[in-house]
Protein backbone atom coordinates (compact mmCIF):
# COMPACT_ATOMS: atom_id res chain seq x y z
CA UNK A 1 0.00 0.00 0.00
CA UNK A 2 1.34 3.41 -0.89
CA UNK A 3 1.84 6.14 1.67
CA UNK A 4 -0.94 8.17 0.05
CA UNK A 5 -3.36 5.20 0.37
CA UNK A 6 -2.43 4.72 4.04
CA UNK A 7 -3.00 8.42 4.77
CA UNK A 8 -6.34 8.35 2.93
CA UNK A 9 -7.40 5.22 4.81
CA UNK A 10 -6.41 6.75 8.17
CA UNK A 11 -8.27 9.96 7.34
CA UNK A 12 -11.38 7.94 6.49
CA UNK A 13 -11.21 6.10 9.82
CA UNK A 14 -10.81 9.38 11.71
CA UNK A 15 -13.78 10.95 9.89
CA UNK A 16 -15.97 7.88 10.47
CA UNK A 17 -15.05 7.86 14.18
CA UNK A 18 -15.79 11.57 14.48
CA UNK A 19 -19.20 10.99 12.89
CA UNK A 20 -20.01 8.18 15.35
CA UNK A 21 -18.97 10.33 18.33
CA UNK A 22 -20.96 13.30 17.03
CA UNK A 23 -24.10 11.16 16.76
CA UNK A 24 -23.59 9.73 20.26
CA UNK A 25 -23.14 13.22 21.71
CA UNK A 26 -26.43 14.52 20.29
CA UNK A 27 -28.96 15.06 23.06
CA UNK A 28 -32.13 12.99 22.99
CA UNK A 29 -35.14 14.91 21.73
CA UNK A 30 -37.08 16.36 24.65
CA UNK A 31 -40.31 14.55 25.39
CA UNK A 32 -43.21 16.80 26.26
CA UNK A 33 -45.06 15.51 29.30
CA UNK A 34 -48.82 15.84 29.59
CA UNK A 35 -49.54 18.99 31.64
CA UNK A 36 -51.09 17.13 34.60
CA UNK A 37 -48.00 14.91 34.95
CA UNK A 38 -45.54 17.75 34.56
CA UNK A 39 -47.42 19.81 37.15
CA UNK A 40 -47.63 16.92 39.64
CA UNK A 41 -43.93 16.11 39.23
CA UNK A 42 -42.76 19.73 39.64
CA UNK A 43 -44.96 20.21 42.70
CA UNK A 44 -43.64 17.08 44.40
CA UNK A 45 -39.99 17.41 43.35
CA UNK A 46 -39.17 21.07 42.66
CA UNK A 47 -35.38 20.52 42.72
CA UNK A 48 -35.31 17.37 40.57
CA UNK A 49 -34.12 17.25 36.98
CA UNK A 50 -36.00 15.06 34.53
CA UNK A 51 -33.50 12.91 32.63
CA UNK A 52 -35.97 10.93 30.52
CA UNK A 53 -39.67 10.38 30.05
CA UNK A 54 -41.54 7.78 28.05
CA UNK A 55 -45.12 6.77 27.33
CA UNK A 56 -46.10 3.12 27.74
CA UNK A 57 -49.21 0.95 27.65
CA UNK A 58 -49.88 -1.17 30.72
CA UNK A 59 -53.06 -3.19 31.01
CA UNK A 60 -54.54 -1.19 28.12
CA UNK A 61 -53.92 2.05 30.03
CA UNK A 62 -51.51 4.80 28.99
CA UNK A 63 -48.91 5.49 31.64
CA UNK A 64 -45.84 7.70 31.70
CA UNK A 65 -42.49 6.83 33.24
CA UNK A 66 -40.50 9.85 34.41
CA UNK A 67 -36.83 9.31 35.25
CA UNK A 68 -35.15 11.98 37.32
CA UNK A 69 -32.21 12.93 39.50
CA UNK A 70 -32.59 14.87 42.73
CA UNK A 71 -29.53 15.81 44.79
CA UNK A 72 -27.55 13.05 43.06
CA UNK A 73 -30.10 10.30 43.71
CA UNK A 74 -32.15 8.67 40.96
CA UNK A 75 -35.93 8.52 41.11
CA UNK A 76 -38.32 6.87 38.62
CA UNK A 77 -42.05 7.46 38.78
CA UNK A 78 -44.96 5.96 36.87
CA UNK A 79 -47.94 8.26 36.38
CA UNK A 80 -51.47 7.92 35.09
CA UNK A 81 -52.39 10.46 32.41
CA UNK A 82 -54.23 12.59 35.01
CA UNK A 83 -51.04 13.02 37.09
CA UNK A 84 -51.80 10.33 39.68
CA UNK A 85 -48.69 8.50 40.84
CA UNK A 86 -48.82 4.75 40.31
CA UNK A 87 -45.36 3.76 41.53
CA UNK A 88 -42.17 5.38 42.81
CA UNK A 89 -38.68 3.87 42.79
CA UNK A 90 -36.10 6.04 44.51
CA UNK A 91 -32.50 5.54 45.50
CA UNK A 92 -31.87 5.69 49.22
CA UNK A 93 -28.67 6.72 50.99
CA UNK A 94 -27.20 4.54 53.70
CA UNK A 95 -28.23 7.15 56.28
CA UNK A 96 -31.89 6.95 55.15
CA UNK A 97 -31.95 3.16 54.96
CA UNK A 98 -34.14 1.52 57.66
CA UNK A 99 -31.96 -0.12 60.33
CA UNK A 100 -34.27 -3.17 60.43
CA UNK A 101 -33.69 -3.81 56.71
CA UNK A 102 -29.92 -3.40 57.05
CA UNK A 103 -29.87 -5.74 60.07
CA UNK A 104 -31.92 -8.43 58.29
CA UNK A 105 -29.58 -8.37 55.29
CA UNK A 106 -26.48 -8.43 57.49
CA UNK A 107 -27.82 -11.39 59.48
CA UNK A 108 -28.66 -13.44 56.41
CA UNK A 109 -25.77 -12.37 54.16
CA UNK A 110 -22.94 -11.31 56.52
CA UNK A 111 -20.29 -11.15 53.77
CA UNK A 112 -22.44 -9.29 51.23
CA UNK A 113 -21.97 -5.68 50.28
CA UNK A 114 -24.80 -3.42 49.20
CA UNK A 115 -24.44 -2.18 45.62
CA UNK A 116 -27.71 -0.20 45.44
CA UNK A 117 -30.70 0.59 47.69
CA UNK A 118 -34.12 1.60 46.41
CA UNK A 119 -37.34 2.43 48.19
CA UNK A 120 -40.38 1.23 46.23
CA UNK A 121 -43.80 2.74 46.86
CA UNK A 122 -46.88 1.32 45.14
CA UNK A 123 -50.46 1.72 46.36
CA UNK A 124 -49.06 3.19 49.59
CA UNK A 125 -47.16 -0.05 50.26
CA UNK A 126 -43.44 0.49 50.83
CA UNK A 127 -40.67 -2.03 50.30
CA UNK A 128 -36.91 -1.87 49.88
CA UNK A 129 -35.17 -3.45 46.89
CA UNK A 130 -31.47 -4.00 47.51
CA UNK A 131 -28.83 -5.14 45.03
CA UNK A 132 -26.12 -7.21 46.71
CA UNK A 133 -22.65 -8.36 45.80
CA UNK A 134 -21.12 -11.50 47.30
CA UNK A 135 -24.42 -12.89 48.57
CA UNK A 136 -25.21 -15.63 46.08
CA UNK A 137 -28.31 -13.64 45.10
CA UNK A 138 -28.30 -10.43 43.11
CA UNK A 139 -31.29 -8.73 44.67
CA UNK A 140 -33.48 -8.93 47.75
CA UNK A 141 -36.73 -7.20 48.68
CA UNK A 142 -37.81 -6.51 52.26
CA UNK A 143 -40.53 -4.61 54.09
CA UNK A 144 -39.47 -1.51 56.09
CA UNK A 145 -39.51 -3.59 59.30
CA UNK A 146 -37.04 -6.12 57.84
CA UNK A 147 -39.39 -8.92 56.79
CA UNK A 148 -38.35 -10.82 53.66
CA UNK A 149 -40.41 -10.56 50.49
CA UNK A 150 -37.78 -12.13 48.23
CA UNK A 151 -35.86 -14.25 48.19
CA UNK A 152 -38.19 -16.12 50.47
CA UNK A 153 -36.72 -17.09 53.85
CA UNK A 154 -35.71 -20.74 54.31
CA UNK A 155 -37.97 -22.93 56.41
Amino acid sequence: MTRRAVVALAAGVVLASASVFAQAAKPKPKVTLPPAIESAFKAAYPNATITNASKEKEGGQEIWEVESVDRGLHRDLNYKLDGTVIEIEEEVTEADFPPAVAAAIKARYPKATVAKREKLTKDRAVSYEVQLKGAGVGEVVLTPDGKWISPKPSK
